[in-house]
């Protein structure tokens, strides 16, 4: 039986446009101009005799029809991606990742050499900045970034952030075996500039009576994980960030307190989420923060 089906070209300039919102983006999608994508949603149209779209001050927005059409077409799209790519050689290409100066440093750089091994043919660029970037304005094809309060849309959680105090090991007061909190809160304490929660972290650790803290002037988060190993004091960081330093011995947890306050969120531009290359990226580090949630829950 004859399928009756439109001109490839057309379903795939209107579902970009859909999907995307905008006949613009589309266009830079799909490598064509702005007008091949109108021409060919207005020889869709005129097929199907029905508005897919309608024009507003903004740009295009879909109709009823088109928005029903859309939700039926870009599954039927997927899935031949999907087929096609099970029998494709394994991903390539460059993918540009940009994130915070810390995160990078401290968690993933050192994990790049293992998927440099699984993904040998994947050159993953990183622009470390200290700025959150709009990644479609700036063209980057993924953004990891700390989030305090709630994510934007599209974003997927990589891992919270989970906030515990740390400090060189000989510089802990003690009482016998177990930490004296009350010491401690006379300090040496580092003020870390994103994580200030040292008058919750001594509630959260059992101290009623929390006094006024001698808290110095905020550092960025590697001036204080450097200033914490080099005994200048105590500091509240978040595990996943001086994760390096709890390896090699160079910090110790002081007590069996924390804090969650807010997390790391992955967003993929919208031009280059379906890449191969870029995908392999994204599940890499969904996977990889997977891995240290399932040590944390079975040490």
């Amino acid at each position: 039986m004859r399928r009756p089906l439109p001109p490839l070209n057309a379903l795939r300039a209107f579902e970009a446009a859909g999907r995307l919102g905008s006949f613009t983006k589309a266009a830079e999608e799909l490598n064509v101009s702005h007008s091949a994508i109108s021409r060919h949603v207005r020889g869709l149209e005129e097929r199907l005799n029905v508005h897919l779209f309608r024009a507003q001050n903004t740009g295009v927005a879909l109709t009823d029809q088109g928005r029903t059409y859309l939700s039926e077409i870009t599954p039927a799209f997927d899935k031949i991606s999907l087929a096609t790519e099970a029998l494709s050689v394994s991903p390539k290409g460059t993918v540009t990742l940009t994130t915070e100066n810390t995160v990078a440093q401290k968690w993933l750089i050192p994990r790049l050499a293992r998927f440099k091994t699984q993904h040998p043919d994947i050159d993953l660029r990183l622009s470390v900045t200290t700025e959150v970037m709009d990644i479609e304005a700036h063209d980057f094809d993924l953004g990891l970034r700390y989030v305090r309060g709630e994510p934007e849309d599209g974003s997927q959680l990589l891992f919270r952030s989970a906030v515990r105090a740390y400090a060189a090991p000989d510089l802990a007061p003690k009482r016998g075996e177990t930490l004296d909190i009350k010491a401690l809160a006379e300090g040496p304490l580092i003020e870390e500039a994103t994580f200030r929660l040292w008058p919750a972290w001594f509630r959260r650790a059992g101290l009623d009576d929390v006094p006024d803290l001698n808290l110095p002037h905020p550092l960025g988060a590697l001036l204080a994980i450097q200033s914490a190993v080099a005994g200048l004091g105590a500091v509240l960081m978040d595990k996943n960030l001086c994760e390096p330093e709890l390896q090699s011995g160079a910090l110790v947890e002081l007590a069996d307190a924390e804090l969650e306050f807010g997390g790391y969120y992955l967003i993929v531009n919208s031009r280059a989420g379906r890449r191969k290359a870029v995908r392999a990226v994204f599940r890499w580090l969904l996977e990889e923060a997977a891995e240290i949630q399932a040590i944390e829950k079975d040490p």
